[in-house]
């Protein structure tokens, strides 16, 4: 597993989500060469902004039902209807095949469920552009910046909208 920073694993569930996100990865996969290592890096800035151990939880599980063969009954009962709707509110609908009708109904569904839903997804996006080694897609970052755009609008600026505007600005 890749290298978990410090205090990640200090909460009862975050070590549970850990060691499912291991499993998981593993030996469940639905997407061939994912790792746990960008929801690690998400939790991680979660953890950074002094986010609770349920948003941190939201953050390691918040790819697992898109990239593994875990169920959302997996999670109701794993972590409970918090974290699971979370996670579900992050996972995106696959019978939208098109790319942008299936980005906005994602965002639609963020937004609407909490801002700590928001919080990890605006992480998730961070986490994808510190990572990047060359220039994403138009439309990846079109997306990024009507996730952040309606995220401000709705809730304000946050330490995780400030961190999303600064990464975007590296491919402006």
């Amino acid at each position: 597993m890749d290298p978990i920073p410090n205090g990640l694993s200090d909460g009862v569930q975050a070590s549970r989500a850990l060691a499912l996100l291991d499993e998981a990865y593993r030996t469940r996969p639905r997407r061939p060469g994912r790792t746990p290592r960008h929801p690690i890096e998400v939790a991680g800035l979660l953890l950074a902004d002094g986010q609770p151990e349920t948003v941190v939880v939201a953050g390691l599980l918040h790819d697992v039902l898109e990239d593994t063969d875990v169920t959302p009954d997996e999670l109701v009962s794993g972590f409970g209807s918090r974290i699971s709707g979370m996670v579900h509110a992050l996972t995106e609908d696959p019978s939208i095949s098109a790319y942008r009708p299936r980005k906005a109904a994602l965002r639609r569904q963020i937004m609407e469920s909490s801002p700590e839903t928001v919080a990890v997804s605006l992480a998730d996006k961070t986490a994808k552009l510190l990572a990047a080694d060359q220039r994403p897609r138009a439309r990846k970052l079109e997306h990024y910046r009507a996730t952040l755009d309606e995220a401000e609008r709705r809730f304000g600026p946050t330490p995780g909208s400030d961190r999303l505007h600064a990464a975007l600005a590296r491919w402006s």
